[in-house]
This record gives structure tokens, sequence and C-alpha cells, in this order.
């Protein structure tokens, strides 16, 4: 189900009309859980029985581990096995079989590869993490394992934020679960004004870039000044894409008063790689900092082994956005860029240029074109013509009337994302997910509806991040 069906608002009207009138967490929760199975069984009712299996194996284990501590760490193993072997078979098995067959026909050991063929669950990667990360945080002592299996549930399927993130914790949302909920005036206008700020980022920024950018990479021999365009939409397209659909999310769940994590904080404001990876995406930078890298050894080990934690960490990172090779170079292309300036910050002889206001300025241009740059790995599956789009960058500098035409098609829907990411902060305390100018924020409201009533795409596009 779509957020931007008219399916999904017919849905989401009738689950708090109801939700309102039931007297407590325990008969809402019950309603919550049966709407986010019928949320998730709308397109392919036979992949519930996905969901269902990772959490009542996230829930049985979560209990043992609190209650035979000496075993511990072999029931963490055998939640995660069950949850990261459903990811396996299902998004990364056909392509390390098709990978192994590649490379074994390079030494003459040719063979059929056995695909499996199977249909990508949405959200599986979003929901296996869930669930890995509260048996970790229960293992560490960081939370008590869960004993209702209606919250749990609820706590791994819960609808605003299951197929696209954030990735919760269980610390911060299973105690919003047990606890009770009123109906406030600050949920629901916090909550309209957040899901029509990521309704016009999607539908009028992010679906009206999306032709354009598809159009352009489409074509063969594309020039610099061309490949350079349709970078920065693509740019724009996908940080309004699935900031978008966060703030849908998060507006969503605060109407049913909820508070879920935020996951965007202006990135390509960013004036480091490193104060990148802490604005985008932040709940999945923090589930792969706390279980991948400090587990590792983090940045407590020698200079060179904890740079290499950070790539192999980043490596990963890349694997998990998609099984292809592309991705792969993505997350190496952002793990090396880490490595770099990490070495870069430690120069302390540079604390004084650093300090001026000049450099300040030059890092965020120098950040936003190297993160605009990795877009190309994550935007083209084929290598090949991600080297043939880096030389025609470096070296080919025609077709430049026909670049700023199409730059100039897309500057409206570019500044409207600009004027979005500018106006938040000053209107809301995006953390705390709080109006912190009523009267404001009441004036841009309907400025935002006009915007996505006249702006906003005719034929919706699938979020970019149901692909992982």
């Amino acid at each position: 189900m779509l957020f931007t069906s008219f399916v999904f608002i017919a849905f989401l009207l009738a689950i708090l009309a109801v939700y309102w009138l039931l007297p407590g967490p325990k008969t809402q929760n019950f309603l919550l859980l049966f709407g986010s199975l019928a949320f998730y069984a709308w397109g392919e009712p036979r992949l519930v029985v996905l969901i269902l299996v990772c959490a009542l194996t996230g829930f049985l284990c979560g209990l043992m581990i609190e209650r035979r501590s000496d075993l511990a760490g072999w029931f963490v193993a055998l939640g995660s096995t069950v949850a990261f072997g459903i990811l396996f078979t299902f998004k990364y098995f056909d392509f390390f079989v098709e990978s192994m067959a590649a490379l074994s026909a390079k030494i003459g050991l040719s063979f059929d590869p056995m695909t499996l063929g199977l249909l990508l669950p949405i959200g599986i990667s979003f929901f296996t993490f869930q669930t890995v990360g509260y048996l970790v945080d229960v293992a560490r002592g960081q939370c008590r394992a869960e004993r209702n299996p209606v919250d749990f549930f609820l706590f791994v399927t819960f609808f605003p934020q299951l197929v696209a993130g954030p990735i919760e914790r269980a610390n911060h949302l299973l105690p919003q679960i047990k606890r009770s909920r009123r109906l406030e005036p600050g949920d629901l206008q916090w909550g309209v004004y957040s899901m029509l700020q990521g309704y016009a980022k999607k539908m009028v920024v992010a679906d009206n870039l999306a032709p354009i950018v598809n159009r352009l990479f489409e074509q063969d021999n594309l020039t610099g000044p061309l490949v350079a365009v349709g970078l920065v939409g693509f740019a724009f397209q996908i940080y309004c894409d699935f900031s978008g659909y966060t703030d849908i999310a998060r507006g969503t769940a605060r109407c049913m008063g909820f508070r879920i994590l935020q996951n965007f904080d202006q990135p390509y404001f960013s004036r480091s790689p490193t104060e990148f990876w802490h604005r985008w995406h932040m709940t999945l930078s923090t589930w792969f900092r706390d279980y991948v890298f400090i587990p590792l050894g983090g940045s407590r080990r020698d200079p060179w082994r904890s740079r290499f934690n950070l790539f192999a960490t980043f490596l990963l990172s890349g694997l998990w956005h998609g099984a292809a090779f592309n991705f792969l170079l993505w997350g190496a292309y952002h793990g090396a860029l880490l490595v770099l300036h990490k070495a870069w910050a430690e120069l302390r002889a540079l604390d004084r240029v650093r300090a001026h206001r000049a450099y300040r300025g030059l890092a965020r241009c120098s950040t936003f074109m190297l993160v605009v740059y990795g877009w190309l790995f994550f935007r083209v599956a084929e290598p090949v013509l991600i080297g043939s789009y880096t030389r025609a960058l470096i070296s080919d500098f025609g077709s430049l009337d026909l670049a700023f035409l199409v730059a100039f098609r897309m500057a409206p829907y570019i500044g409207i994302a600009l004027i979005l990411d500018l106006l938040e902060p000053r209107l809301t305390d995006v953390k705390q997910a709080e109006i912190s100018r009523p009267w404001s924020s009441q004036l841009v409201t309907p400025l935002l509806f006009l915007v996505f009533v006249l702006l906003a795409a005719e034929a919706g596009q699938r979020f970019i991040y149901f692909a992982f």
C-alpha cells in the first residue's frame, strides 16, 4: 500500500477514527497490529508469513536471552541467523550464485547457476535489521526482553515505518507502545505538517524530477554537462523521495501519539563526508555504527585497523542497499571518502585553516560535489557506463546549451526542496517532533497543501527505497 495512494488515505482515516475511540493501549495496539499486517499484506499477502516468522523468532529468542544469560550469545546468533537467513535468501542468494558462476567461468570451471528468482519482499532489510538490533540490545542489557507478544509484534510491524524505516530501537519505540496515549492538539498539528511536507517532497519534487532524470540516463553518449545535471537532479530526487517517505511516516505515527526517530537533517548542507553520514539515513548509520563498526573494534584499535573497520562497515552498508556490484562500489566509494576525511581531520596543522569561514563554504561545496558524484554508482548499474560517464565528466564539455535547458526545467523543483529544507528547522523542533512556531506553521501548512495540489505529479512514482 503506497503512502501516495487514495487507498492509504482512506485506510489511515479509518484507523484513526477507531483508534482514538478505543479505551487504552491494549486495545489500540491490537488494532494497530491488525492494521499493520493488513497494510503489509495489501500488495502480496503470502509475504506476511516472513515478517511473522522474523517477529516470532525475535520474540522467543529475546525471552531466552534474558532467562538464560549464560547462553545469550547463542540465542542472539539463532535469532540473527533466522532474520539474516530470510534476508539472504530473498535478496542476496541469486546475486551470490551468479557471481560465483561468473568467477568460476574466468578460471575455466563453468556451471549453470541455479537461481531462485524470488520476489523481493518490500521492507525486508528494515524489519530484519530492527529485529536483530533488538536481540543485541537485550543481550547487552540496554533494554528488557518484551513479554507481551502483541506489543513486540507491533514493534516489528508498525506500519508507518515498516517498509522504508526509520529503523527504530527497542528502547525508543517499545515504551511508547506500552504507555497510554491521548489525542493532543500538538500531535495532530505536527503530524499534519510533517505529512504535507513529505507529500510535497515526494510528489512535487521527487516525482517531477524522476521522468527528467530517467530520460537523461536512458540516452547514449551523454556529455559531461548532461551527466552532471542528471546527477544533481537524481541527488534531489532520491533525497526528497526518501526523506519525503520519512516525513509522512513520522507524521502518520505522530497522529497516533508516537514519535519515531529522525532520519534526515539537511544532509546536502554538510561540510564533510563524515558529517553527511551523520545527517543522511541517520538510523541506518547508527545501526551500522552500533552493531558492525563498534563490534569490529571501532576506533579503539590502532589507526590503520580503525580505518579498515570504517571501510568494511561502509562496504557492508553498500551491500545492504542492493545485491549488485554498483552498490558495493557505492559503499566502497563512501568508505574511502570517510577514511580520507578522517586522515585529513587528524592534520592538526590545518586547524586554523579549517576554522576560516571561506573554508567552511568551500567544504560544503566540495562535500556536495563528492556526494553527487557518488550517486552515479547508485543510479547506474553497469560498471562500463559508470566509467563512460566519469570520463565524460572529466573530458567532454559538449551540449552545454541542452544541459542548461534541462537544469532550467529542474530548477523550480530543486528550489522547492531547498526552501522546505530551510523552513523546517525554523518552524519545528525536528528531533523532538514539535512545532516551535505555531502561528508561522499555521500559515505555512495551507501553503504546503496549495503547492501539493497545484504541482504534484499526476502519475505517482514508487518510493525508491522500497527496493531495499
